[in-house]
């Protein structure tokens, strides 16, 4: 059986064996927008070079996704006044507006300057207007039109070793017939949906290769080969326990935490002194994979050198649409080596809402679940997922605003944002607040998960908010409460801002003897895995 891309369009829960009894969902909203990351719309642009007086927009065609979506591809490029390039590497602020389909800016490492994909599922014209509001430049608008593309309009894709995804372009509002043919070039007929833009099959079998036909208005097209990645390793819900901290960097020499200022064995040192069990290390922003080759060495540094002290490394993936392309990078980190073969001990998903997130509203909750959904069906059974969720007790949610339901299915251990002075005006009047927030939070999230899992809360250092840095007594309070409450750990967030007596309140907190946690993790290890 195949799964339609309907499910997601109309945000229902993915059944990938209950397919046929699904509707085509609506083409994208026309027009619709994604506006630039928050943090850039204030300050002045940091620049290499002299200050932008002009900007021109670059085009490229991406092609068709197996999505069913026709991607294209702009770049803003920045010049002077006396026109020559110009980078900017912090601070600015564009807005893409596309006539039809939908823009989501991209990070500022993927491309080196602001930059934006539209995607569309119907043929035409397409016209993307550029507003530079910070530097405040004229507006540019750029055309293309998909009829005039000449790349394969029925493309299949591996997303894991579990799931492929079929798409075809433009949008169907017919039955399609999909079927699968086989090394030995035997047809497996699928299904018939009825219509959409893409499908998934979640029968195949890692490592295996396989074309895909597709037959729309009494038209056959077979997809090139796809090959399909190996299993992933067995991984143990014991890698998220205990104590452990986020980590992450960026490819802009204007930022602190700019890759090439990681120092590999300053870090092992300070993890080993923290007694870290593990390390959460983001390794990918929505379909931008973070380890580049630049960095590889540098990521691959502190991956093996941790390892060497027994501490595992989870990569940690963000999520910004239910696309291919964004499942397909957390699919990457996954599966990612160093150059000594060493592989992360598990996958931490950031589900998050919000414009850098997966979106706003109803949409961006029934997205949520469905990245999870589709995640786990890739990974297989076997293969560590840890969700980062949004905290339900600090925030006040509850499943009406936030899938903790369907993450939990998905998952094998929750880690809320207990951010207890991120999420407050004023700072806790004691430590025996932060022990009773800890334990509420943690109490409500397995109530709205619907059934008792592994949980590894996520605390805070870092001055988040006017309420400042967390001091040691607080640090400990919530290590206190997490594991009285039954947690397997504590992560902190993050690494960079954590001050020295901070990292020295960690260390002197042991997990052993967490005779609540041990339980939780013996549950979960015999427990039938999805």
């Amino acid at each position: 059986m195949v799964a339609t891309r309907a499910a997601i369009v109309l945000g229902l829960v993915l059944e990938l064996a209950a397919c046929q009894a699904q509707q085509p969902g609506p083409p994208p909203m026309l027009g619709h927008m994604t506006p630039g990351p928050t943090q850039a719309t204030s300050g002045t642009p940091v620049y290499v070079g002299n200050p932008a007086a002009s900007v021109r927009i670059e085009t490229r065609v991406l092609g068709f996704s197996p999505d069913g979506y026709a991607r294209w591809l702009a770049i803003a490029h920045f010049f002077d006044a006396h026109g020559k390039p110009t980078l900017i590497l912090a601070n600015s602020n564009l807005n893409w507006v596309p006539s039809v389909g939908v823009s989501q800016w991209q990070n500022r490492m993927r491309y080196g300057q602001p930059s934006a994909i539209v995607s569309v599922d119907q043929d035409g014209p397409i016209t993307l207007t550029v507003q530079p509001l910070l530097p405040k430049l004229r507006t540019v608008i750029v055309r293309t039109d998909t009829r005039t593309w000449s790349a394969p309009r029925v493309v299949a894709g591996a997303i894991g070793p579990h799931l492929v995804q079929i798409g075809w372009f433009p949008y169907s509002a017919l039955p399609v017939t999909v079927a699968r043919i086989d090394a030995r070039g035997e047809h497996t007929q699928l299904s018939q949906v009825s219509g959409g833009s893409s499908c998934y099959d979640p029968t195949v079998e890692p490592g295996a290769v396989y074309r895909y036909s597709v037959t729309r208005a009494g038209t056959t097209v077979t997809t090139n080969p796809v090959h399909v990645p190996p299993a992933l390793p067995r991984t143990s819900i014991a890698d998220a326990s205990g104590n452990a901290m986020w980590l992450y960097y960026t490819t802009d020499p204007v930022d602190d935490i700019y890759y090439r200022r990681l120092d590999p064995a300053t870090i092992v040192r300070q993890a080993v002194a923290a007694h870290l069990h593990y390390v959460e290390l983001r390794a990918a922003y929505g379909a931008f994979f973070e380890i580049t080759p630049q960095a590889k060495h540098v990521v691959d540094a502190i991956i093996d050198g941790l390892a060497a002290h027994g501490i595992g490394v989870i990569g940690w993936s963000v999520p910004r649409e239910v696309s291919y392309e964004d499942l397909r990078a957390s699919l990457e980190v996954a599966a990612y080596r160093t150059s000594s073969g060493r592989r992360f001990t598990g996958l931490a998903v950031d589900a998050e809402r919000g414009d850098e997130f997966m979106g706003n509203g109803p949409p961006a909750i029934a997205a949520l679940a469905q990245y999870l959904a589709l995640l786990r069906e890739a990974v297989g059974p076997r293969y560590l997922i840890v969700a980062t969720v949004e905290d339900p007790y600090f925030e006040h949610l509850n499943e009406a605003k936030y899938p903790y339901r369907a993450i939990a299915r998905a998952a094998d251990v929750l880690q809320p944002m207990a951010y207890w002075r991120m999420m407050r005006k004023k700072p806790p009047h004691s430590t025996a607040q932060v022990e009773a927030e800890l334990r509420d939070s943690y109490a409500t999230l397995l109530r709205f998960a619907g059934r008792t899992m592994p949980v590894s809360m996520g605390g805070q250092t870092s001055a988040l908010t006017a309420t400042g840095y967390p001091p040691p007594p607080e640090i400990t309070a919530s290590l206190e409460a997490s594991k009285r409450a039954g947690a397997i750990g504590e992560a902190f967030f993050a690494w960079n801002d954590t001050l020295p007596q901070q990292w020295a309140a960690i260390g002197r907190f042991s997990w052993t003897r967490n005779s609540r946690a041990t339980h939780a993790l013996r549950r979960s290890a015999s427990a039938p895995r999805r």
